[in-house]
């Protein structure tokens, strides 16, 4: 049997050999910068964020995918094939099988829910095997190991410049910091991959990383949110949603449950992949970020 730590090791290096230097595409926004002084927390979103997205958030939520990588996927996790049929079936089944969960979740009052990748994969696998066209069904690593060959191809990341300094500077000022983020099992494991720190050396307090994949429900549903300040309450029960600053990029997954919540808010506005400004929404309409930052480095000068 694997253990945890060898399994995210391999998953760790699957994620450096497939993934490479990303730049951002400029907006053509001007930052909007001022001093937040009251500011006692510094939350971060992550796809679009901390890190670049090719497809501006994370794969499974708005990516889409390519059929014609698919066999490229199962066999890079070590899935035998045996009708050439599985490459374009198994994206078909993916289609199918996030509908199918994301409707459960749903008929059980989860309005914004986040299913989780591995256990996707899994019911693709049996699918597949059940059809006849992979060998045998995989062991239960290759649940992950194909989730992370699946996200690299069709979500590749890279750590925005001037992220990790940023974080070292507030983490040398003492600052709480976190992620609040919609994310999968391996969202910190590309995070330490890439960014070659663990998360505690790049200033993270461990209770405040918020995953969508742990808690059931994404962004911008504001119970994601609530839940959320409960945590905050529970490692420092004096801090108030006022001095909490919130990164992001999106204004409807981002800038308004943080908004509605009482937080300060910053939208990252470095990179047109990721950038959403949502006018069309009527949540987002008239709301305005407390900051615009196009530069992860220009948050320095805000707190």
């Amino acid at each position: 049997m694997i253990s945890p730590t060898a399994i995210e090791d391999e998953l760790k290096s699957r994620f450096k050999e497939l993934s490479k230097p990303m730049d951002a595409s400029p907006t053509g926004t001007e930052p909007r910068l001022k001093r937040l002084p009251e500011t006692r927390v510094l939350m971060y979103d992550f796809y679009g964020t901390l890190f670049l997205s090719g497809v501006g958030d994370i794969g499974i939520d708005d990516g889409k995918s390519d059929p014609g990588l698919m066999t490229e996927v199962l066999k890079s996790a070590g899935i035998k094939i045996k009708d050439p049929k599985a490459g374009e079936r198994s994206f078909e089944i993916y289609t199918e099988v996030v509908q199918i969960e994301v409707e459960e979740f749903k008929k059980a009052g989860i309005r914004y829910p986040e299913p989780d990748i591995r256990k996707i994969w899994r019911d693709i696998l049996i699918t597949l095997h059940n059809e006849g066209l992979i060998v045998s069904i995989p062991d239960a690593f290759t649940n992950y190991r194909i989730s992370v060959e699946f996200e690299a191809r069709m979500n590749p990341v890279w750590p925005v410049d001037g992220a990790a300094e940023t974080l070292l500077h507030y983490k040398k000022e003492g600052l709480l910091q976190g992620i609040l983020s919609n994310s999968q099992f391996y969202t910190p494991i590309v995070l330490e991959a890439l960014m070659g720190r663990s998360i505690t050396e790049l200033g993270f307090h461990k209770e405040l990383l918020h995953w969508s994949f742990e808690e059931k429900n994404k962004k911008p549903g504001l119970i994601f949110y609530r839940s959320f300040l409960e945590k905050l309450r529970k490692v420092d029960p004096s801090v108030k949603p006022e001095e909490i600053l919130y990164a992001g990029n999106d204004m409807l997954k981002d800038i308004y449950p943080a908004s509605e919540l009482g937080m300060k808010t910053a939208l990252f506005a470095g990179d047109k992949r990721s950038l959403k400004w949502r006018r069309d929404d009527d949540r987002c309409k008239n709301l305005q970020p407390d900051i615009v930052f196009t530069e992860f480095k220009q948050l320095k000068e805000v707190v």
